[in-house]
């Protein structure tokens, strides 16, 4: 560590901007974001009334960005332009919104409600949501699939990966991983990936062609 500095209350999740100009940082507590310089940490602006930011994620389009509020059971949405976020929608959700993914069209995106064990899917276009279904139990870190063919959710109240058939609402299998199954890092060679069991304290590496 060579450098330790405060950005806000309790900050989650961070993401790099489309641009890799920035590094968001979500104070969910604070109600706001920071922007760093992912080459020196140095803070460059701090955007305020981002309420409950949890997770957070940039649309592939970059025409808009959702924040998941786990605390406050809400998910909002925001149009982007010119990197300036505006406000669009608030849509209130069940227990725990949890994390965010989109399809590579930028037209739906789903969300984990972590308390509820369900997914939702959310149209952007007309901000409205287009389906719930049930999932395992926790469900934390949702993952798209190459070719948008399924979604991987990793399980923390449980010990595997949901694969879901997303566009019939239906589950595929559960890839047995760890304790704990929670978030997921590619590999780099969009068919692998990395996912922790934070129970077990191990890492499993999936194959998201094989499953």
């Amino acid at each position: 560590v060579y450098k330790t500095f405060p950005v806000g209350k309790e900050p989650h999740h961070l993401m790099i901007t489309p641009d890799q100009k920035s590094v968001l940082v979500a104070n969910a507590a604070g109600n706001d974001i920071v922007y760093l310089d992912p080459k020196t940490g140095d803070m460059q602006r701090r955007v305020p009334n981002i309420v409950d930011p949890y997770h957070i994620g940039y649309s592939p389009d970059k025409k808009w960005f959702v924040a998941a509020g786990n605390r406050l059971d809400r998910v909002d949405i925001y149009s982007v332009k010119n990197q300036e976020l505006t406000l669009v929608k608030v849509l209130k959700l069940p227990k725990t919104p949890s994390h965010i993914a989109f399809t590579s069209n930028s037209k739906t995106a789903f969300v984990t409600l972590q308390d509820s064990n369900e997914l939702v899917a959310i149209d952007l276009d007309t901000q409205s949501v287009l389906w719930k279904m049930p999932t395992g139990k926790m469900p934390a870190v949702v993952w798209m699939t190459p070719g948008d063919k399924y979604l991987l959710v990793g399980l923390t109240g449980s010990d595997g990966v949901q694969v879901i058939d997303w566009k019939n609402k239906t589950e595929v299998k559960v890839i047995k991983t760890g304790k704990g199954a929670h978030n997921f890092r590619p590999l780099g060679d969009k068919r692998h990936i990395f996912l922790t069991n934070r129970v077990d304290s191990t890492i499993s590496l999936i194959d998201m062609e094989k499953l």
